[in-house]
């Protein structure tokens, strides 16, 4: 019995940090995309939706959209918890003209894991 006891213990020791991490994902998605044309300088008001498992809204992320510039630049906009559970809010303003790659960190409450998602990369114009 000893033995059967010790055996149960270090399987479920192993199966433990699969266990722990599988409610460790988040999906995210944003209402709309910039919409073409949009010029630099102007804010682009966008909600994240941010979903444990892709289902159920979390109240306590914080979500960033990243933008980085052909020159590598990156800037981070932190999104805003709405009246709505799961969903947040944020301002982005692209400084210049340019394409920029589109990111949004899900920002899951778990730091290790906390993911970034990719988006299509954006056109802006000159004013």
């Amino acid at each position: 019995m000893r033995k059967l006891m010790l055996l149960l213990t270090f399987a479920l020791a192993l199966l433990a940090p699969g266990v722990a991490q599988a409610g460790c994902m988040a999906t995210v998605g944003l209402n709309a995309m910039p919409k073409p044309g949009l010029q630099a300088g102007k804010p682009w008001v966008v909600t994240i939706r941010v979903l444990q498992h892709g289902r159920t809204p979390m109240a306590d992320a914080r979500p960033e959209i990243r933008i980085r510039s052909a020159a590598g630049r990156l800037f981070t906009f932190k999104g805003k918890p709405t009246a709505t559970v799961g969903s947040y809010r944020a301002r982005v303003v692209f400084p210049k003209a340019g394409r920029y790659a589109l990111r949004v960190y899900d920002g899951f409450p778990v730091a290790e894991c906390a993911r970034v998602h990719t988006f299509k990369s954006v056109l802006i114009v000159a004013v």
